[in-house]
């Protein structure tokens, strides 16, 4: 074993870091060399879109300006107009000399036709030159991107789904990442260390992404849920009334009253959101079950850190104290900063949390914590008995799909950043997920026994997967036609069609219907009334939709070129009709409108055995397909 992981943090800054930016430049290079493309035309062709952006961009400028001129001028057309008639007005009246009104009409007469002359002969010239220009520009721009789509058209076609994967594995082979989450994988989990599937009906598996550290296998799952939270509903009521009072001198006066009666309720509203962890499996320390959450150190000083630590040990010496009165096992492990700064304290077996941290485990999750290097102290981590659970927030927000289209592009530059800075942060974001786990040299000496996998499986892809691609597809072709809110999907699986599975989506989502509820509120009248409050019920409905999905060996290329076969579009309009089909990560799923028969199951696995060699052959087919998405992503 390299000694080096026994420090991850000084690991990742001192080599992994570098390397892994070597890596990425060398394969995005790699790709542009293999798609044959010209760099140099299509920055000069950049440029010209550029430019030519800047002079549409002081076109429109001075079209608004000329715009903004002849608005005024017609504003000074009509003013002009309307004080010359109103004092010729004044002065027919006799409230002005009558040579005042004739004047003042003429002089109006005058400066409007001044306007109208500037209007037709100089503004509207102007304005319908500085058009032809706008148009022209936008036709030459429009030209020149179509020009740049073809010329980056090759390198679009070569950007795949585990692109992701094949650089992290040459930066370090410790860190492996799979294609997708296959059966042999989730039954391991489940029957070795206890993994369990996702069966709540609020929460489904948007995101899965399954991989091996030090030979030990690990889960990046990303969750979409549904919850409920209590909302105020308010609503008033105006009453009047008429009081009757007697003054000094005893004469009645009558006083009209009135006031604005408000209730409230309270009614319970479907709450949405996402929740992404990573799930890690190791025999090290089986019955160990704790948590931690983190510190919030950050931007605190040593001095304040230092505080934080000496008052923090306080509370644990106490805790012990306690625990020696309550029989408790619960004991010091006599350094204050990691006890203080890392927790865990509700552990429940005190040898094997020993085992776990080390002095030198101790001191990589302090540098953890305290570091900058990474995200800092972000993370919380539970165990289970051989499951690990990580959450940290900076991977609430990280895209872990490794879409390829995210890179497709017109622009080389554009496109070569994006793909630097996407690899550098999914690198960066998985390691320190990983950081509080590799932190512990144990969990790095326990390797994976052999272990005996099924021959045969009820389904071919796991239900993490089946709920991951469907919610791949769009909402729409999906949700009850009444929905109201967002949509939970959850599948369930039917039957396997020899190399694919049939699987039922139910789409989850709630329909409102508006309410009125009448509260009682004493009002100053000495009255009762019951004021309405409107609020919305949510009620519950669902869409059925069954799903076809299987493992497909095939490259994203490859897929965009099968998609010109008529055998396979014919095939796959009397499968779905309108509704979408996709692939991704090896995965291939479509929306069906009729059964299954034996027949189209074999064709449905056969279609892509002869793919390596239609693919040599539709070169130019693929062209004109990856422009179509080009022009889609634009």
């Amino acid at each position: 074993m390299d000694d080096s992981i026994l420090e991850p943090i000084d690991l990742y800054q001192s080599k992994l870091k570098e390397l892994h930016l070597r890596n990425t430049k060398e394969y995005f290079d790699d790709l542009v060399k293999k798609s044959g493309i010209n760099v140099e035309e299509n920055k000069q062709t950049s440029q010209k879109i550029q430019k030519k952006k800047m002079e549409l961009e002081n076109i429109k400028k001075k079209i608004s300006k000329y715009h903004s001129y002849k608005s005024l001028s017609i504003i000074g057309i009509v003013l002009f107009s309307i004080v010359g008639i109103f004092l010729l007005y004044q002065s027919i009246q006799y409230a002005l000399d009558l040579w005042i009104g004739i004047v003042s009409i003429i002089l109006a007469v005058i400066i409007d036709v001044l306007f109208i002359l500037l209007i037709v002969k100089k503004l509207n010239v102007v304005l319908k030159n500085t058009d032809q220009i706008k148009v022209k520009l936008e036709n030459e721009i429009q030209e020149l991107n179509q020009l740049a789509w073809e010329q980056m058209s090759p390198l679009n076609q070569l950007y795949d789904w585990n692109m992701g994967a094949d650089i992290m594995k040459k930066t370090t082979p410790l860190l492996q990442l799979d294609q997708y989450f296959d059966a042999k994988k989730c039954q391991y989990m489940m029957e070795k260390y206890g993994l369990l599937e996702n069966d709540e009906e609020n929460i489904s598996t948007c995101m899965v992404q399954s991989g091996s550290i030090l030979g030990n296998p690990f889960l990046i799952l990303r969750n979409y849920s549904q919850n409920w939270t209590q909302h105020i509903y308010s609503g008033a009521l105006v009453i009047h009334w008429t009081e009757v009072h007697r003054d000094s001198d005893g004469h009645v006066r009558h006083v009209n009253r009135s006031q604005t009666l408000t209730a409230t309720i309270t009614k319970p509203v479907p709450t949405y959101g996402y929740n992404t962890y990573l799930v890690y499996g190791n025999d090290a320390a089986p019955n160990l079950s704790f948590s931690r959450n983190p510190s919030h150190i950050e931007g605190k000083s040593e001095k304040e850190i230092e505080k934080i630590i000496k008052e923090g040990a306080k509370d644990l010496d106490q805790k012990a104290r306690e625990a020696v009165s309550k029989n408790s096992q619960y004991t010091r492990l006599g350094n204050d900063e990691f006890e203080v700064l890392f927790g865990g304290e509700n552990r429940n077996n005190e040898v094997e949390f020993r085992l776990l941290f080390t002095p030198l485990a101790q001191k990589n999750e302090i540098n953890l914590i305290k570091n900058t290097i990474g995200y800092g102290d972000d993370f919380y981590l539970e165990k289970n008995g051989r499951l690990n659970y990580v959450k940290s927030n900076h991977s609430q927000n990280q895209n872990y799909d490794n879409n390829p289209n995210m890179f497709v592009s017109n622009n080389y530059e554009e496109a070569r950043e994006k793909f630097i800075q996407y690899h550098m942060e999914y690198f960066k974001s998985i390691f320190f997920d990983l950081a509080p786990l590799i932190s512990i040299p144990l969990y790095q000496q326990y390797k994976p026994k052999e272990y005996i996998y099924h021959s045969n499986y009820p389904s071919n892809i796991t239900r993490f997967e089946h709920e991951s691609i469907a919610n791949s597809f769009p909402i729409e072709q999906l949700k009850h036609p009444k929905t109201a809110t967002n949509v939970i999907l959850k599948t369930n699986f039917i039957q396997r069609d020899q190399q694919a599975d049939r699987v039922n989506i139910r789409a989850h989502s709630f329909a409102t219907a508006s309410r009125v509820d009448f509260v009682p509120v004493l009002g100053g009248d000495g009255h009762m009334h019951n004021v309405p409050v409107p609020w919305v019920e949510y009620l519950p409905i669902y869409k059925d939709t069954v799903m076809e999905v299987k493992a497909q060996d095939t490259s994203r290329h490859e897929f965009n070129a099968k998609q010109k076969d008529a055998a396979f579009m014919a095939f796959m309009h009397s499968l779905s009709g309108s509704n979408p089909y996709l692939y991704e990560r090896g995965l291939l799923a479509a929306l069906i409108i009729r059964e299954v028969v034996e027949r189209d199951v074999e064709e449905w696995s056969g279609f892509f055995k002869n793919t390596n060699s239609n693919i040599q052959n539709s070169n130019a087919n693929n062209s004109n397909i990856q422009n179509n998405e080009n022009k889609g992503e634009e």
